[in-house]
């Protein structure tokens, strides 16, 4: 069923209060279920996000560290669609209604060692006279020590660097080696507020197939639902190498 619904909700952007709450109701009876009578799982793979509950490019924990990184900050200047006067709440306010973009696939590629999410972006403005840009937006955190083994799952995080890999415009532009370029997450962001580059993961549901996660900040900020997926290792970039699931 809930698969069903994130499916018929563009993965819960298109979602109705009475869709969310329905989707709240599914999750919240996968969690409830005693970790004795769940299908064994493993964390580590490949994962499809189905279904979120804020914005689809919001489930890189890149958001999350920014939500760190601004802990506290707030802005006189409110978006009409902000949820608060925080500047992180105004910022993705901002980007969330940028107007011609469009969000593909996000998964998360997950080992022991490393979680790499990855989100195809594309912009058109008008086909016939502009190409259709897009990017496959690249985040790789470390795992570190720590965290807990059983359900609910939390896995500690430090967000490395993010990447803009397979952009269209590099392909047309191939001197610019925009695949080479990263933006060094961890040290900026620790630069500024020492910790912010640190988040947590929490897995509240686990099964072969399915897996119900969010990034932590206190609360939970994003929910995620996301399936298993198999992918062939030459679709990852080679900024994944060694990262074999997300």
């Amino acid at each position: 069923q809930l698969i069903r619904l994130a499916a018929a909700t563009d993965r819960g952007q298109r979602a109705t209060p009475e869709q969310r709450m329905e989707a709240n109701r599914l999750i919240a009876e996968l969690e409830s279920i005693p970790e004795t009578e769940r299908e064994a799982g493993e964390l580590e793979g490949e994962w499809k996000l189905i279904y979120a509950t804020e914005a689809v490019y919001r489930s890189s924990p890149f958001f999350a560290a920014f939500r760190n990184l601004a802990q506290g900050m707030t802005t006189t200047v409110r978006p009409s669609n902000s949820a608060s006067n925080t500047l992180a709440d105004a910022i993705f306010a901002i980007t969330d209604g940028l107007p011609f973009k469009d969000v593909g696939l996000a998964r998360q590629s997950i080992n022991a060692e490393s979680l790499v999410s990855q989100i195809q972006l594309s912009i058109t403005v008008f086909d016939a006279l502009f190409p259709r840009s897009s990017s496959l937006m690249t985040t790789t955190a470390a795992v570190l020590p720590g965290g807990s083994a059983t359900v609910p799952l939390r896995t500690q995080l430090r967000v490395e660097k993010t990447q803009v890999l397979q952009s269209s415009i590099a392909m047309i532009v191939p001197a610019l080696k925009l695949d080479e370029l990263a933006f060094p997450t961890s040290s900026v962001f620790e630069g500024f507020r020492a910790g912010s580059a640190d988040v947590t993961m929490e897995t509240s549901y686990l099964s072969h197939d399915l897996r119900i996660a969010g990034m932590m900040l206190g609360t939970l900020l994003c929910g995620c639902v996301a399936g298993r997926k198999k992918l062939p290792s030459s679709s990852l970039p080679a900024a994944a190498a060694g990262c074999d699931a997300t």
